[in-house]
């Protein structure tokens, strides 16, 4: 990766520590808490995905889908991530996976039994094997902490408690000591790239006379057309975006894993869709109209805004060549269903 400067760690630390006395504001951002571990069913999906990973393109995020495209033989890794001080993790994470003991990492970036992670003291089995800046970066915000790791893993990462649960589902990686140590030589023989920036900006960063055999979305469509801005009109955009910028850069047999879905259910999907039929202009109630109605909690669980999202999703990906791959619930989602869902494009 192409490595900050001090300067730009000795910044990027204040930005992050500024975040964290605002209070964040949930919204994903240039600066905004991380993810330690991924919140989907990655090595189900990625066992279904049959092109080369040589060269990757993925969400960065927790590293997790880097770690996946790695163990499936990907030498380049370009990870893209709204969160620009994102990077000082994804190195960490490297980092820790290439070095520690299998016991070391689970306690060090995984912690199921607490949640709590980050413990100076396996971090100093580590911090001279980053480059300076990234042991920077961390050193000013353990200083901060005053080097408590269960506050700083509170401020820092999105639901640790919640996330180290499931990381055992979602994840092939460490399951036991022969998974562990495959992966560890494989990350060891891969090259990770960091592209900060705005999805829709991506193809404008991108390396030039490069394409990719793989690409992975996670569950970004859901961030970008979910809540008070959902509609048609932003599903149109993402696959748009989809089909004109990053498949011409998917070499031939490629695959593209374009959305994960929680908790998706064809049956609410086809309630959804006769729904939408009689009101066009679109639907979806309030949560206090959902509350009022009867059997709420039996029947109409999956009536929701998240379910009409993926509908437009799969409305605007017909004709293209893609498969739907089921995949264990990973802990999300609003609907009854007790599986996940992955979009994945074949090129």
């Amino acid at each position: 990766m192409k490595i900050p400067s001090i300067i730009e760690a000795e910044m990027d630390a204040k930005e992050m520590i500024k975040g964290i006395n605002n209070g964040w504001n949930g919204n994903f951002s240039e600066y905004t808490r991380f993810y330690h571990v991924a919140t989907e069913d990655i090595q189900t999906y990625i066992k279904h995905m049959n092109s080369s990973f040589k060269t990757t393109l993925t969400i960065g995020a927790s590293g997790d889908q880097g770690v996946a495209a790695s163990v499936k033989g990907a030498k380049d890794v370009y990870l893209f991530d709204i969160n620009r001080a994102d990077i000082y993790f994804l190195v960490l994470k490297k980092v820790a996976l290439e070095n520690l003991r299998r016991k070391d990492f689970l306690d060090f970036l995984v912690a199921e039994n607490n949640g709590i992670i980050l413990e100076y003291r396996l971090y100093e089995k580590i911090k001279d094997k980053l480059p300076l800046p990234i042991n920077i970066f961390w050193s000013i915000l353990y200083k901060y902490f005053n080097y408590n790791n269960a506050f700083m893993s509170e401020e820092l990462f999105r639901s640790p408690w919640k996330h180290a649960k499931m990381a055992k589902i979602v994840n092939g990686y460490y399951t036991n000591n022969q998974t562990y140590y495959e992966a560890q030589q494989k990350v060891q023989e891969s090259t990770w790239h960091f592209i900060p920036g705005d999805f829709y900006d991506l193809h404008k960063n991108l390396p030039a006379n490069i394409n990719f055999d793989a690409m992975i979305l996670s569950n970004l469509y859901e961030y970008l057309n979910f809540g008070q801005d959902m509609n048609a009109s932003n599903a149109k955009k993402y696959v748009r975006y989809i089909k004109d910028e990053l498949m011409p850069r998917l070499n031939t047999n490629g695959e593209l894993m374009a959305a994960y879905l929680c908790r998706y259910d064809d049956e609410v999907d086809k309630f959804i869709s006769q729904s939408l039929i009689d009101n066009p202009d679109g639907w979806a109630p309030s949560d206090d109209v959902l509350r009022g109605l009867q059997n709420f909690e039996s029947y109409f669980t999956g009536y929701t805004g998240q379910n009409i999202s993926y509908h437009y999703l799969l409305n605007e990906l017909d004709g293209m060549n893609y498969q739907k791959v089921k995949t264990k619930w990973s802990g999300y989602g609003m609907s009854s269903a007790k599986t996940d869902l992955a979009i994945i494009i074949k090129k």
